[in-house]
């Protein structure tokens, strides 16, 4: 438990400029795109003064009493939990880092001044379980090694127990936490890491949402499908018992106001603290809420199925603040220009849902493709153009969707079989049989749809000719790997490796011309795009800023212009036909909205 603390310079330095880009290119004012849709807080605190401090995805946001956003800092990858100071200086965020063997999964604490939005603190932790205040400068963690106190101003960590946790969170105002141990939940007195009342399960019971009283010494825990109320020095009881999915926190009155089931579509309650007696059903307007934290003058905030609502426990959803869905895929409608944004599975355009049921969505030219069902228990090939989806041909069992440089032929494949369909007459002009090898590569066609280049998700990638079948080793360097492959118009080819490095290559040559930072390919990152006239590659990257997209010269590998930091990893890439803008499937990191227009300005 002695893992070094590292102390983390203030934002306005962790944004210092980059290597400056090449001169001659830039971005106009980018347009952003608020959607409506589920959104991703793992975690919202009032603040004292009426703001909020919320973490959405891997951001965390300082928000004003109206929702507005004051202050945001990339957190890295998403939050697994929050925690703000009982004065409302400091939070805290804690996220997984991942790793192996004796370490098991790391996780990484971090503490931010919210007046700046500096970095304070960042320390990792094996087996991480979860943090929190327990005063107004210390922190109290809990591993698998125990739990443990970290002094903020001297960086003195001191044991306060052997005895792993598997679940760690405090309360508001610092004085209690919850944790979860094997079969038991337990509350604690949080300096202390004494235990002040706890609750046996009947069988594994992973702690899921808790919802501590205001003053600290109540909290309501779901643990496995019930929702139990631990008291400070009384035994624990059972609020709700086979529930499913459930929330909810103490009110002075001896009730538990909760959550049966989702935001938006579940049912909200209040029930006895000791018996678990259903005393009153809430009807709120725009649909339930699930709460989340309850003040001392009885401010009540909750999660929502778009965002966040502060209120009373009689009108739970008196203010609403909507925050921005992230979208996992999209493109352009190439008709009119606008973002054609997956949500949900959902394709929608201005608003609009236009195609339901939507696996995949690509962009390229003056084309979008959708792998979507047909309507009748499969899956088809379709095209946006004008908000409207017209079919191109069935789909069969595929499950994936990559288009060529031109945007007039589309490969669509399943864990066996690749087929090639043309734009232009609907039919299947060449099929690759590759058994077990392709349903979680990735395929690039060339340009000319004559060549498919596949790289699996484990071995070796290779060039498969579509007339005959054939295949070749990938023309890139000696020792080199590649996980992901882009082709442009002018034939230059882009190969990024699995760290991130990508090489640029001229057409018949095996030697890189320039190599760039990339950020490591992922299903939930979108890949590199070449822009239609082939003279720009949009390059999604990332670093301790958090992440953007480099705009890389395709003639002399130097990046020509880069975007502001975004929120989030961009799921989409997506350049108009003239190639003089681009739309992300990302916001900017200081704005709340879901997807980002960027015109190119000379």
């Amino acid at each position: 438990m002695n893992a070094p603390i590292r102390a983390v310079a203030v934002l306005s330095v962790l944004l210092s400029p980059l290597a400056a880009p090449a001169a001659g290119l830039s971005l106009a004012s980018p347009q952003g795109v608020f959607l409506t849709g589920p959104v991703n807080v793992s975690g919202a605190r009032l603040l004292p003064g009426g703001g909020v401090v919320v973490c959405l995805g891997a951001r965390l946001s300082v928000l004003d009493g109206a929702g507005a956003a004051l202050r945001s800092v990339p957190t890295g990858a998403d939050c697994a939990g929050l925690s703000v100071s009982p004065d409302g200086t400091l939070a805290l965020t804690t996220t997984q880092a991942g790793g192996s063997g004796e370490e098991g999964s790391a996780g990484v604490v971090s503490v931010w001044r919210l007046a700046d939005g500096a970095r304070t603190t960042q320390l990792s932790v094996p087996q991480l379980a979860g943090a929190g205040f327990n005063g107004p400068r210390s922190v109290l963690i809990g591993s698998a090694r125990g739990t443990e106190q970290l002094d903020l101003p001297s960086g003195t960590r001191r044991p306060l127990g052997t005895q792993g946790v598997t679940f760690l969170t405090t309360s508001a105002d610092g004085t209690h936490a919850v944790v979860g141990r094997d079969r038991r939940v337990q509350l604690l007195d949080a300096r202390t890491a004494a235990v002040l009342s706890g609750h046996v399960c009947d069988d594994t019971c992973p702690v899921g949402t808790v919802g501590f009283s205001a003053d600290g010494r109540s909290a309501a825990v779901q643990a496995g499908t019930q929702l139990i109320a631990l008291r400070e020095n009384y035994p624990s009881t059972v609020v709700a018992r086979d529930a499913g999915q459930v929330a909810g926190v103490p009110l002075r009155d001896g009730t538990v106001l909760t959550l049966e089931g989702a935001p938006g579509s579940g049912e909200l309650q209040r029930r006895d603290l000791l018996t678990g007696r259903r005393e009153k059903t809430l009807t709120v307007p725009g649909g339930p809420v699930q709460p989340t934290q309850v003040t001392a003058d009885g401010q009540l905030l909750s999660v929502t199925a778009g965002g966040l609502s502060v209120g009373t426990a009689d009108q739970p959803a008196a203010r609403r603040i909507s925050l921005p869905a992230r979208v996992t895929g999209g493109g352009t409608d190439p008709a009119t220009g606008r973002a054609a944004s997956l949500l949900g599975g959902a394709l929608s355009v201005n608003g609009q849902v236009i195609a339901p049921q939507v696996w995949a969505v690509q962009t390229m030219n003056r084309a979008t493709w959708l792998l979507a069902a047909d309507g009748s228990g499969g899956l088809s090939l379709r095209q946006l153009d004008g908000g409207k989806v017209r079919t191109v041909a069935p789909a069969g069992t595929a499950t994936q969707l990559s288009v060529n440089h031109w945007g007039n032929v589309a490969a669509v494949w399943n864990d066996d079989r690749l087929s090639v369909v043309s734009q232009k007459t609907g039919k299947v002009t060449a099929t690759l049989a590759a058994p077990g090898l392709l349903g979680a590569a990735r395929v690039t066609l060339s340009p000319d749809a004559t060549r498919a280049f596949v790289l699996p998700a484990r071995g070796d990638g290779f060039v498969a000719l579509l007339d005959s079948g054939k295949r070749f080793a990938l023309p890139v360097a000696p020792g080199r790997r590649a996980a992901d492959v882009q082709i442009s118009g002018r034939g230059v080819l882009a190969f990024t490796a699995p760290d991130g490095t990508t090489d640029l290559y001229q057409p018949g040559n095996r030697v890189p011309y320039a190599t760039v930072s990339a950020a490591p390919p992922a299903r939930t990152v979108s890949s590199a795009r070449f822009s239609p006239d082939s003279a720009l590659l949009a390059v999604p990257a990332r670093d301790e800023r958090g992440w953007r997209v480099d705009l890389v010269n395709a003639a002399t590998g130097r990046v020509d212009a880069r975007t502001p930091v975004l929120a989030d990893p961009p799921s989409f890439i997506a350049w108009a036909a003239d190639s003089r803008s681009l739309t992300l499937g990302a916001g900017r990191l200081d704005r709340l909205e879901s997807v980002t227009v960027f015109p190119l300005a000379d």
